[in-house]
């Protein structure tokens, strides 16, 4: 089979490497197709320090060769595509509502857990074959990963591994970064602290301010600023023991893997934002509130310092919560998703064949 993945945002990568390796491993071609309008220089370094097939472009999707092609965004054109389609969603479940329209455009929806499957079920059950339910291809490489890769992360970076470890993965917007200490890594001396800006922070000008908070942090030898090229979040929430963020969607992922976050509910805003709050809370996905009991809500700097040094003595807390929350969102979490996922594409290209064969 010849199948490609198409990548519109660096973050896709985690989701999609699992199953293009479960894919290599039953001898099938793959391809990743990189969008040239991201950072195309960024897009190129994974794509090669992965050792992938790629090209460059949304015109090789109508490649009449192709088997089937992985989206994870909502991608209107895929239905015009001559290849079998399959779409993923790029953040968890619980993220948003306003894709399942898409079912519309794909062959292959894939639901992660029995939330999703119901909801979109429910709302278009004349497409309802299209759905599988087979869990987070992402978790497959936390659930997989090794005490050896966790050794050479810890060392490349120079820290102690016998330290609990706290991950502070803000969003770009609205995002906490400029309302965090100028000493936070003082707070924790005993621990170790991964910070993983968004690529947009490192992308964008606009959030420059959170590149001058990141200098004074990278200044503490317990800290470390990872760089861009650290494109995959994967090893860090494998690695930490405690999450800080904001309104990423990183921190129900987090959550799913029965490990405490704390989620900064105080923001530094655009002057538009204070003259209308109204947009703010447009922009805040509110599909979202129900979950929030999973998380510890910080309305303050103090109380996300407090909080974080409470999850770390005691984090099992919330941990009934959490675990009833991963199961209707995620499903199953055991590394087998991408294992799933290629049975189903290839039942479903077994069952295509056979209809146009007739």
């Amino acid at each position: 089979m010849n199948i490609y993945f198409y990548v519109a945002y660096p973050y896709y990568f985690p989701h999609f490497l699992p199953i293009s390796k479960v894919l290599k491993a039953h001898g099938h071609r793959v391809t990743y197709a990189l969008s040239t309008k991201q950072n195309s220089g960024n897009m190129e370094f994974i794509a090669k320090s992965n050792q992938l097939n790629y090209i460059f472009g949304e015109e090789a999707l109508t490649n009449k060769t192709i088997d089937a092609i992985f989206f994870a965004n909502p991608y209107k054109k895929a239905q015009e595509l001559p290849s079998m389609s399959i779409f993923l969603e790029h953040g968890i479940g619980a993220k948003s509502t306003s894709f399942f329209s898409t079912i519309e455009y794909f062959d292959i929806y894939i639901a992660e857990g029995k939330q999703k499957y119901d909801r979109v079920r429910d709302l278009y059950p004349q497409h309802e074959h299209k759905l599988a339910k087979v869990g987070f291809s992402k978790f497959d490489e936390i659930v997989n990963f090794t005490e050896e890769q966790k050794d050479s992360l810890f060392e490349k970076y120079g820290l102690d591994k016998n330290r609990k470890t706290i991950l502070y993965a803000p969003t770009f917007f609205p995002s906490s970064i400029e309302k965090m200490a100028d000493d936070f890594p003082n707070e924790f001396k005993e621990y170790n602290i991964w910070v993983k800006p968004h690529y947009l922070t490192y992308e964008r000008k606009r959030y420059k301010n959170h590149l001058k908070k990141f200098k004074i942090w990278e200044k503490y030898e317990n800290c470390t600023i990872l760089p861009l090229n650290e494109y995959n979040l994967v090893p860090f929430l494998a690695t930490s023991d405690v999450m800080i963020s904001d309104e990423s969607s990183a921190m129900f992922e987090f959550a799913s893997l029965n490990k405490p976050v704390i989620s900064n509910q105080y923001f530094k805003l655009r002057w538009s934002y204070y003259l209308m709050p109204w947009k703010l809370t447009k922009r805040i996905d509110q599909s979202k509130a129900k979950y929030r009991t999973i998380l510890d809500i910080a309305n303050s700097y103090k109380e996300t310092i407090e909080q974080t040094k409470e999850a770390l003595k005691n984090p099992s807390k919330l941990e009934s919560k959490r675990l009833e929350f991963a199961k209707d969102i995620c499903g199953e979490i055991d590394g087998k998703v991408s294992e799933r996922i290629y049975e189903v594409l290839m039942e479903r290209l077994k069952i295509t064949r056979r209809k146009n064969d007739l």
